[in-house]
């Protein structure tokens, strides 16, 4: 979904992990997020990805004008070698 207006990375940031307790991972382009839902959803195209960034209706991946994006993870839905990685690779907030 695209961030409402008068809401910032920072605003999206702090609601997940201080009021709702989630984990945030950040990615610095649509294009790398996408990559990661491909990996969580096997047989589905980046293309299809975009489109489930752009239309997320949960609040989940949220993405922003300078094309960022970002994901709020709650432990749960989601495969969690998935999540790891993302760890490991640095993109948690």
């Amino acid at each position: 979904m695209k961030a409402v207006k008068g809401y910032t990375k920072s605003d999206y940031i702090a609601i997940c992990k201080e009021e709702e307790g989630g984990e945030v991972f950040n990615f610095k382009s649509m294009d790398k997020a996408a990559e990661y839902i491909v990996k969580f959803l096997p047989g589905s195209s980046k293309k299809e990805a975009v489109a489930g960034i752009i239309n997320d209706t949960n609040c989940d991946w949220v993405f922003f004008e300078d094309e960022s994006v970002i994901f709020r993870y709650y432990g749960r839905g989601y495969n969690e070698t998935i999540i790891n990685e993302m760890r490991e690779n640095g993109y948690g907030v």
